[in-house]
């Protein structure tokens, strides 16, 4: 039996036993799934504990793997998006799973920018534009593991300079570590020998029923606190205005059902030629839209955020010291809550910077902290 299958058997018994009410290392992913050698670095799979909640992370592209947290009655699942092997991760597959962003998560408009006066052009890989830092950024990376401990793991890259058109060599320390409140933190250090622009997040996808056959986060409670978002275009490039989120589809100030706002679209795509479904009115299809949070202060780790789930009792609140929040619902199977910058902010001066400098240290903490009701 390859290591693919044993390791889809390994997650479905390890799923059986979270159900049954097993202790959580019961569910936990099996780690020789993810033992190998790629581009010449070692793969692996590392698994972070408080006792209570339990992390496990890739040096892979820095993907969140695993996050195991007890729903209301002490049953353990995997929230986040996974698949259950290294094979899977590098071929094509239909999950949802995101990894770490860099150098600059989320989108740059005409895959261009100007630095200094110098006019940089960037990987263009989402039509016209740039998104999640090109080709060859941190999700096309094996990250070099720099320690590991019982309750933190701390990774290390280095993005060439020119790199999918970027200046400077960016080295990043990406710190995953479980908190002793229930949180699982995610912290990046940056620094650059030329100027250049940083804009890093993780792009985790969450259900908190468990990644179940057929379900979906509809049923799920979330709050933002952001009065404003940016305004896009079609190709969901910022214009540079920033909007009230009052009497919008995307006002989550208060505790709002994802599936008031969503239509629970078919999962099947119609056949060719058919029409297309349409979505009832005073719905969408889907978000995909920045929030401008409402900080009391400049780089304080403060709570911008809440997703629960009335099924489960699981409550995932979000932590972050900067100024974005993009919400990600895709084919409403889960949810992403990337901490960021603005997008296009290299070309929008009224956005918060984005550029760093030799000398300077880029600092980003965001932390998904659980509990239940």
């Amino acid at each position: 039996m390859n290591v693919l299958k044993v390791s889809l058997l390994f997650s479905l018994l390890g799923s059986f036993l979270c159900n049954a009410g097993a202790q959580a290392p019961s569910c936990l992913l099996d780690s020789s799934a993810f033992d190998t050698v790629i581009d010449g670095k070692p793969v692996a799979l590392h698994t972070i504990t408080n006792g209570r909640i339990y992390a496990q992370v890739t040096n892979y592209c820095g993907y969140i793997v695993g996050l195991f947290t007890p729903d209301r009655d002490g049953h353990y699942e995997n929230v986040v998006g996974h698949n259950g092997s290294i094979d899977q991760y590098r071929t094509f597959s239909r999950n949802p799973t995101g990894p770490a962003l860099g150098r600059y998560a989320n989108r740059i408009g005409n895959a261009r920018f100007t630095l200094d006066g110098v006019e940089y052009n960037v990987t263009r890989n989402d039509r016209q534009n740039m998104l999640h830092g090109g080709n060859q950024g941190f999700d096309h990376t094996v990250w070099d593991v720099v320690s590991v401990t019982d309750r933190a793991v701390v990774y290390r890259c280095v993005l060439a300079d020119g790199l999918d058109g970027f200046p400077g060599n960016l080295t990043t320390y990406l710190t995953f570590s479980v908190t002793d409140d229930d949180g699982l933190s995610i912290d990046f250090k940056a620094t650059t020998d030329k100027p250049t622009v940083c804009n890093l997040s993780h792009h985790a996808y969450f259900n908190l029923n468990g990644f179940v056959e057929g379900g979906d986060i509809l049923g799920h409670i979330l709050r933002i606190d952001a009065d404003t978002m940016t305004e896009t275009d079609a190709s969901l490039i910022p214009t540079g205005k920033i909007l009230p989120v009052e009497g919008t589809l995307c006002d989550f100030r208060k505790e709002v059902r994802i599936g008031d706002r969503q239509a629970a679209m078919p999962a099947v795509r119609p056949a060719p030629g058919a029409p297309a479904p349409q979505i009832p009115e005073g719905m969408v299809r889907s978000f995909d839209q920045n929030f401008c949070l409402n900080h009391t202060g400049s780089g304080r780790v403060e709570p911008v955020a809440m997703l629960y789930s009335p099924q489960s009792g699981r409550v995932m609140e979000v932590l972050n010291d900067h100024p974005g929040l993009q919400m990600y619902t895709g084919n409403r199977r889960a949810i992403a809550l990337e901490s960021q910058m603005f997008p296009d902010s290299p070309n929008r001066p009224e956005f918060p910077s984005t550029t760093l400098r030799p000398g300077e240290t880029y600092s980003h903490t965001v932390i998904y902290r659980f509990s239940v009701r």
